[in-house]
């Protein structure tokens, strides 16, 4: 099995370059990587769904930059583009093409085969000899199961009824017919037309009234078409050659044919004078003028040499149906053939797929696990399972819909479904198709490449575990490698510990100079603890403060809190506290012995906040840890709310502030009517950017990871030229 997997790319949808190794060595751990949204999940996604799809990738906003990828095993060999699935964050339409492989019982699929193997070879002889007579050169069964209105699943049951049609012999007369001329899409759209109808319809009522006129030929009873046949049937069988002869009569009278030339000839005349009649010919040429177009030439040719067709086209649903009768008794010993075969074997099959039905198959697997641990207002269940089971028609999965009120559940087409679901409810019905995939893959044995772009996005909680318990199924088959992108801490943070993710397996998204990183995240569960044996780490020191701030507040230490505010927002002892007074604040606070010791650090805590911050801008990588980001934070308000006040220069207002501070005197600096833009700009982002609280529930680390290092750098830059330093 594989264990690690190199993915190397350039230009391929925003990411310049990315070359990374993803190490599923230890038990197939999966890779979890955190990145904030506007990073690299979706163009990572892409690039992995391309190569899936055989298609190169590419850069799509700058498209002549020239752009590779490629993907590898431990062994150096390119990985199989049926190894990698791309699972996006929700994709509708999307339905697995290998469900129908969790179906088949092998047992009944093998006895069904071997019943079915020859029924299948008759049948596909069949089809094969009417390709010629039809003009079609593929999918004969769809077209023969449209004409006679049945499931091409069916079209056996369709020809099997056909039978004493085809003994009689009867409508052979059509057999010469070319179907895909006379039945293709262009010829059937353009008899949906009112005017070529009527024109039709008129034209096949003076064909009727000039046949019931005519010498030999009645309607419905014996038309040229059944002379013809006759003629034939008689020369083939020596009639006249015998001695005997044929009378044909009319109004009484009756003429005596001698010899099949005559016979022939007297046929030939008759259709002659009723073909060329002046009202059917004027007619004809109304409805051939409705038929001049390039794309139904062929089809107007043949009206020209088969006129006797035209009154056939009032009825087309009729008409297609008699010319497959034609050509299966043209071919009457291959149909037949099938028939008896079919016969035979009907009732061997009938009791196969009854077994069929009551089979459990790894598809209804997939349905149980389904309804039971996702939390949606339907469910879902098997239809059609025999035929489904034997591999004969494709599965269809039915919906229904709970009723609130107590009533039974409704049966709900998919369309309806997806019209009143909320987005987590259909994007739970798009992890449906996903397991199925899934499944499927693991039956055939497909060592595959799993990457998935925000699986969880929009799912409620119940849900969200649903998902996360399923991750857990798959990491179970070392067959499957995991690699699970996220911008949603939580999440991330959720999977890391019930999947058990841990070290360089579970990454952070980083860009430097362009390039895209994808760097160990060495953040553990609560920060916090570590912390608190590196605070003479200036930055990890001022980190801390928010966090030192909720506890005192938490158990009710009001001094500290109130000293420890100061040191989030500008008060009168902002930029005189000492470090040594910061030491003891957190001796009220925490434990004896519990954190390590900085009182020895000298100075106060302003100035220390803004030497960490300026060390802190001058790091090139974008990658900023979390207490960077909290320390710069910190800095960035401070030094913002600092120009405020000065700008507003209303001391009684600024004294009187309790809560929100910085929005309380960036909104006094803009009612003021004398607000620098650049300021009340800058004012504004730090509103934006910098959280107002943070707090010691790591689930509110999000919004501070997903800031931007860069972001924050050049916030706190902006901010510094607006103090004039």
């Amino acid at each position: 099995m594989t264990s690690t997997i190199t993915v190397d790319l350039t230009n391929c949808y925003g990411i310049d370059f990315l070359n990374h190794t993803f190490d599923f060595s230890n038990n197939n751990m999966p890779v979890l990587v955190y990145a904030p949204n506007g990073v690299m999940k979706t163009s990572l996604a892409k690039t992995f769904r391309q190569y899936a799809n055989n298609n190169e990738p590419e850069d799509i906003f700058f498209p002549e930059r020239k752009s590779t990828f490629s993907i590898s095993d431990d062994s150096g060999a390119g990985l199989e583009r049926e190894a990698v699935f791309v699972i996006d964050s929700i994709d509708e339409k999307y339905q697995s093409t290998r469900i129908s492989s969790l179906l088949a019982s092998e047992e009944l699929k093998a006895r069904y085969d071997e019943i079915f193997g020859s029924i299948a070879e008759k049948k596909e002889a069949l089809l094969k000899i009417l390709k010629k007579p039809s003009g079609l050169t593929k999918d004969v069964d769809v077209a023969i199961s449209g004409a006679f209105k049945v499931r091409k699943e069916d079209v056996l049951v369709a020809l099997a009824r056909l039978e004493r049609e085809v003994k009689e012999g009867a409508n052979v007369d059509f057999a010469s017919l070319k179907y895909k001329i006379l039945f293709s899409d262009k010829v059937l759209e353009l008899l949906q037309n009112a005017d070529v109808k009527a024109l039709i319809d008129d034209y096949t009522k003076i064909y009727e009234q000039i046949l019931d006129q005519s010498l030999y030929f009645k309607k419905g009873v014996f038309n040229h078409s059944n002379a013809e046949t006759i003629a034939k049937n008689l020369k083939s069988n020596g009639w006249f050659e015998g001695g005997h002869s044929v009378n044909l009569n009319h109004a009484g009278q009756r003429s005596e044919i001698t010899t099949d030339a005559d016979l022939i000839a007297a046929i030939e005349s008759e259709k002659e004078k009723i073909l060329t009649d002046p009202k059917l010919a004027e007619m004809f040429q109304k409805v051939d003028g409705k038929l001049t177009t390039a794309e139904l030439r062929n089809f107007r040719d043949y009206l020209i040499e088969n006129p006797f067709v035209v009154a056939e086209l009032s009825d087309i649903d009729a008409f297609k149906q008699k010319v497959w009768v034609s050509y299966l008794v043209q071919n009457s010993r291959e149909y037949f053939e099938l028939i008896e075969e079919y016969d035979t074997s009907r009732d061997k099959i009938r009791t196969i797929i009854g077994e069929a039905e009551k089979e459990q198959t790894q598809w209804e697997a997939v349905i149980a696990l389904f309804n039971d641990r996702f939390s949606v207002p339907f469910r879902v269940q098997v239809e059609n399972k025999g035929d489904a089971v034997l591999n004969v028609s494709a599965p269809q999965i039915a919906f229904y819909f709970e009723d609130r009120e107590g009533g039974a559940a409704r049966r709900t087409d998919r369309a309806i479904l997806d019209k009143g679901l909320s987005n987590g409810e259909k994007r739970a019905l798009y992890i449906l198709n996903i397991i199925f995939e899934v499944e499927a893959r693991r039956k055939a044995g497909i060592e595959s490449l799993i990457v998935m772009d925000d699986i969880a996005d929009s799912f409620d909680y119940k849900n969200k575990y649903a998902i996360i318990e399923y991750l857990n199924d798959m990491r179970s088959n070392e067959g499957f490698h995991l690699v699970i992108l996220t911008h949603n801490y939580d999440f991330y943070r959720t999977v890391r510990g019930r999947l058990g993710v841990f070290g360089d397996n579970r990454l952070l998204s980083n860009r430097l100079n362009g390039a895209l990183q994808l760097i160990p995240d060495h953040l553990s569960d609560n920060p916090f603890a570590g912390w608190k044996q590196n605070l003479t780490d200036p930055v990890v020191l001022v980190a801390s403060i928010p966090f030192v701030r909720n506890l005192a507040e938490y158990v009710g230490n009001d001094v500290t809190f109130e000293q420890l505010t100061a040191l989030l927002h500008i008060k009168d002892q902002t930029r005189t506290l000492t470090v040594s007074e910061l030491y003891g604040m957190y001796q009220s606070v925490l434990t004896a012995n519990s954190f390590a010791n900085f009182g020895t650090i000298s100075g106060t805590v302003f100035d220390l906040l803004m030497t960490a911050c300026e060390e802190i801008c001058k790091v090139e990588d974008d990658d900023l840890s979390l207490e960077q980001k909290i320390a710069l934070s910190v800095g960035i308000r401070l030094m913002a709310e600092e120009v405020l006040i000065g700008e507003i220069n209303d001391s009684a207002f600024v004294e009187q502030i309790g809560k929100n501070q910085t929005r309380k005197l960036i909104r006094k600096y803009e009612r003021s009517g004398n607000c620098d833009p650049v300021v009340l700009r800058a004012a504004k982002r730090v509103a934006l950017m910098t959280p107002e609280n943070i707090h010691l529930n790591s689930f509110m680390f999000e919004p501070i990871l997903d800031m931007s290092g860069h972001h924050l750098k050049a916030l706190y830059g902006e901010v510094k030229a607006c103090t004039g330093t």
